[in-house]
């Protein structure tokens, strides 16, 4: 088990003190594991979605801390993957005192699916064009293929009685999990660029094209028609642009407690979908 010093501990717990004076608090983790893992199955689930299956022995004893339970992947391109220390809270600081000749990728992804007896994981790829290196490792990845696994945390922690979820692509993995676990009624949103983009979601979802549109036009203009008057919790993820609008319409028009929104950017217009 890593150990952390004191002045990395106390620094955690400010940096979460000031996310939850502007967002919903989010499901906490004490400890970060890190290991390699190694791709066991490779599945196309759409023209966009491929979903790879992760076996490492420690995934028997590791346990998610919500539905939409996030990881760092750790991937080198066309080398040798070696893994950053793992006695830091924050890994990018590990990274950071890397060589850069040596030092690997990190990009975040949802866990799809948590299997305790067989050690593995299921990660859906939204993979759309060859930017970053997230969606290059993932279109190349095959049994055998390794990476490193860094322990995240999850953002959904849902209060009241009326939940409204909103979500682009990006967020279909973390969004499905979310709904798989069917802890109660919401109402649920989803902007995509067409109709090739889709996948099964259980429940009643509203599907909404783009298009040409700006990011998050489609699905805001749909909230605004048709989401409930009074919302008691939102989760609002995808581009930065479609989290943001959604979170300032919840607040100014709505009235929503901004302590009662998590939203997340998990990519942003003109910079390389990771």
């Amino acid at each position: 088990m890593p150990r952390y010093s004191a002045l990395e501990r106390i620094g955690l717990k400010a940096a979460t003190k000031v996310a939850e004076m502007m967002m919903a608090p989010a499901n906490r983790r004490d400890v970060f594991e890190q290991f390699v893992m190694t791709v066991s199955a490779v599945a196309e689930l759409t023209p966009h979605m491929r979903r790879i299956t992760f076996h490492a022995p420690e995934f028997g004893s590791y346990a998610v801390t919500g539905p939409d339970e996030y990881f760092g992947l750790l991937m080198a391109e066309d080398r040798e993957l070696v893994m950053p220390p793992d006695d830091r809270i924050n890994v990018r600081t590990s990274l950071r005192n890397m060589p850069e000749d040596v030092r690997p990728d990190l990009r975040w992804y949802t866990v799809r699916a948590h299997r305790p007896k067989a050690g593995e994981i299921d990660v859906d790829f939204v993979v759309h064009g060859d930017a970053g290196p997230g969606t290059r490792w993932a279109r190349r990845a095959e049994v055998g293929s390794t990476a490193g696994f860094r322990a995240g945390g999850s953002a959904y922690r849902p209060v009241g009685d009326t939940v409204l979820l909103a979500a682009d692509e990006t967020a279909l993995p973390a969004l499905a999990a979310i709904l798989e676990a069917g802890q109660r009624s919401v109402h649920v949103f989803v902007e995509v660029p067409d109709e090739s983009f889709q996948v099964p979601l259980p429940g009643e979802v509203r599907w909404v094209f783009r298009g040409e549109q700006p990011p998050g036009t489609a699905v805001l203009a749909a909230i605004q028609e048709a989401a409930p008057s009074s919302v008691d919790y939102a989760w609002a993820c995808g581009e930065s642009g479609l989290a943001t609008g959604v979170r300032r319409h919840l607040t100014k028009d709505r009235g929503v407690d901004r302590k009662a929104i998590m939203f997340s950017g998990y990519w942003r217009v003109g910079a390389a979908r990771e």
